[in-house]
Parts: structure tokens; C-alpha cells; sequence
């Protein structure tokens, strides 16, 4: 595996451990452009008794983990045509 995908993999394995760590009084100013979905997603977190802040950061969280997994499926795609080697070999390497 290239150096660089190798340090790319690493940074998305720290900010994954850093958006699943502790981000009390983390402030975010958003314009979502659609007052119609400021209400629809205001409306379904008090049905589900949930404060909008909860929603947003899992959101958030959910993209932040999308993006490791479509990094992690590039990585792959980049080492699908390589010759298997046995792992012996790779553990000399």
C-alpha cells in the first residue's frame, strides 16, 4: 500500500476518534437555506423528544464515518487487481 493512502487511512481513523469523543460546548452556526427544512427536522426531534443538537451532531457524525468508509472503499479498489501474496511474504515486507 503507497505511503500516502496509508497516512490518508490514519487521518480518517483520528477524525473518526475525535467525532466520537467528547464535544460538549462546541458551538455551530448553520443556514440550511429551506426554512420548510428547519421545521420538518425541528418537528421530528420533538416527536421523538430529542434536542435539534442531537440530531445535527449525529448527522454529522454519520457523514464524517460515510467518508472513512468511501476512503476505506477506495483503498480497496486501488489494491483489487495486485497478485494475492501469502501472508508470509507480507509479514516480511
Amino acid at each position: 500500500m503507497p505511503l500516502c493512502r496509508l497516512y490518508a487511512i490514519m487521518f480518517w481513523r483520528e477524525v473518526t476518534i475525535m467525532v466520537r469523543g467528547h464535544t460538549a460546548n462546541t458551538r455551530l452556526t448553520v443556514d440550511l437555506g429551506s426554512p420548510a427544512l428547519y421545521r420538518s427536522v425541528k418537528v421530528l426531534a420533538a416527536y421523538q423528544g430529542r434536542p435539534l443538537r442531537d440530531i445535527v451532531a449525529e448527522a454529522l457524525r454519520d457523514w464524517v464515518e460515510k467518508q472513512e468508509e468511501l476512503e476505506d472503499l477506495a483503498a480497496i479498489a486501488d489494491v483489487e487487481h495486485e497478485p494475492l501474496v501469502p501472508l508470509v511474504e507480507a509479514k516480511r515486507e
